[in-house]
């Protein structure tokens, strides 16, 4: 169990590292570096950082099948999207009775005494 958690918490963070992406963008890898061959084929000399920014800062991004299958040009597959979490165990859940909800009534004592209030608050008399 702890190899699975420590597999899952290495997957999470390495795919945390890519902004907006997931590792399903790594497994492009391969097509970046065939691509970037084919533009030394006919350019001849083009460094891979002017390849990079000529596909993912430029300007002039002309859109082809090549440059879809680049990494971190597409985004919405995930890799998650390959997982199915099933729960190792089957927890069973017993329901409990209900029981009666309980009442409770305040009774407010009161603060002064009835027969001190009586004597204090008394409307205006006319003498």
């Amino acid at each position: 169990m702890k190899i699975r958690v420590i597999f899952f918490a290495v997957y999470l963070f390495l795919g945390s590292l890519l902004p907006n992406s997931d590792l399903h963008e790594l497994s492009k890898i391969s097509d970046l570096l065939q691509h970037y061959q084919t533009h030394v084929a006919l350019n001849g000399q083009l460094s891979f950082s002017e390849f990079l920014h000529m596909h993912y800062q430029g300007s002039e991004n002309t859109p082809s099948e090549n440059h879809d299958r680049l990494p971190l040009k597409q985004m919405g597959n995930s890799a998650y999207d390959y997982f199915v979490a099933m729960p190792l165990l089957q927890p069973t859940f017993q329901l409990q009775e209900t029981q009666e909800p309980q009442h409770y009534l305040s009774h407010p004592q009161p603060r002064v005494a009835d027969a001190f209030t009586g004597s204090i608050w008394q409307p205006p008399q006319v003498a």
